[in-house]
């Protein structure tokens, strides 16, 4: 009697007082019209915030319009319109001359001085070379005698040694020159690509802080949602094993790895067989999928249960079943996949399915229709 009367309080407990429920229909709507005016609100302020920006353009607009106005007053009367656009044309063209000749300042100051060498060069070997025609022609002219060829001689050895050194200057400082306009290209390639490599750099760095925020924001959720469905999920899983062992056990302990203990006047039992740990595996899913029929606001009408028999023994096969058809006002319809061949004597309806490796096909065939284990209304196929 203690009992009836307790379940029939837990019964009268499941639904909410009206009051209760016309007071959270109340809290609902008034949430709803608190969001709809923080949203106008927010709409209200960034109209307000655009208005003074727009404004603060106007008064700079017009006082830059007063400006020109008063410019355009102090102009000549020979003013051509056509001309001015022509040089501010011809000036935006030039402006990005004036920013590479700004950025190839430092490489030119570099190159003059090996321009200049290279020009004194020259101007050495041009030297040089009248030195020898004007040696050739004091020779031509001068009696030739042995101490004169021998000091024309010298001094033909001297010049032309001088004149070697002159192309060797001149080959080196052309050298330099070539290397200096390498190395100009190379720096505007090596800022391009730094300036390419900073900018990747920073979309990566924002990834990289969006990536962050949304493993906390994850990480927050997930240790929300197990602190709120944890004890929900032990209490329904509670229930079905209490269901499922004819009120043996009815109370169980969820960890936060989901690991399933089951409790026994709430202390947890040491030692649970394997049948037992399949049955808390099998109300820990069952759990589950009645919270998701629960959240979607369906009832769920079918359960799928596969293999669900590997380590229980004859007598615990048997009843399971028997006390899988307690359930039937949360799942009418339970379908079993199984291999083990005495389960059919139990159920409503058999279908094998079988693979003809003939034609590489499935076939699917109903073998035989029982009768209800223990008259329940329920529907159990395997």
């Amino acid at each position: 009697m203690n009992g009836q009367y307790f379940r029939a309080r837990l019964d009268q407990l499941q639904k909410p007082p009206q009051e209760l429920e016309e007071l959270e229909e109340r809290r609902r709507e008034a949430g709803e019209a608190v969001d709809r005016d923080n949203q106008a609100l927010a709409v209200a302020t960034r109209a307000a915030e655009e208005a003074l920006g727009l404004e603060k353009q106007l008064r700079a607009h017009e006082q830059r319009a007063a400006a020109l106005t008063a410019d355009g007053g102090r102009l000549r009367s020979g003013y051509r319109p056509e001309r001015h656009h022509e040089v501010r044309s011809a000036m935006a063209a030039l402006e990005p001359v004036a920013a590479r000749a700004q950025r190839l300042a430092a490489l030119a100051e570099r190159a003059a001085p090996l321009e200049t060498a290279h020009a004194a060069a020259e101007a050495r070997r041009g030297q040089l070379v009248d030195a020898l025609a004007q040696v050739e022609r004091q020779l031509g002219e001068a009696p030739f005698t042995e101490d004169t060829f021998r000091a024309a001689e010298r001094r033909m050895r001297d010049l032309e040694e001088a004149l070697r050194r002159s192309e060797v200057d001149r080959a080196m400082a052309g050298a330099e020159l070539a290397a200096a306009g390498d190395r100009l290209r190379t720096a505007e390639a090596a800022e391009r690509e730094a300036a390419a490599r900073a900018e990747r750099a920073a979309a990566v760095h924002r990834d990289f802080r969006l990536h962050n925020e949304l493993d906390r924001a994850i990480g927050d959720l997930r240790t929300d949602l197990n602190q709120e469905m944890r004890p929900e999920l032990a209490a329904l899983s509670g229930e079905f094993l209490g269901a499922l062992t004819d009120g043996r056990y009815d109370e169980v302990q969820l960890d936060e790895d989901y690991e399933l203990t089951v409790l026994e006047d709430g202390e947890p039992q040491p030692v649970v067989s394997g049948g037992e740990e399949d049955l808390g595996n099998l109300v820990l899913r069952l759990a589950v999928s009645q919270m998701i029929a629960e959240r979607a606001g369906q009832p769920l009408t079918l359960l799928v249960l596969d293999e669900i028999f590997g380590s229980l023994d004859e007598t615990h096969r048997l009843t399971v079943l028997s006390l899988l058809r307690g359930l039937e006002t949360r799942f009418p319809q339970v379908v079993l996949i199984t291999h083990i061949e005495s389960v059919r004597d139990a159920v409503d309806r058999v279908l094998r399915v079988r693979y003809d490796e003939a034609s590489g096909s499935a076939a699917v065939t109903e073998e035989r229709v029982t009768v209800p284990l223990g008259g329940s209304g329920a529907h159990v196929a395997a």
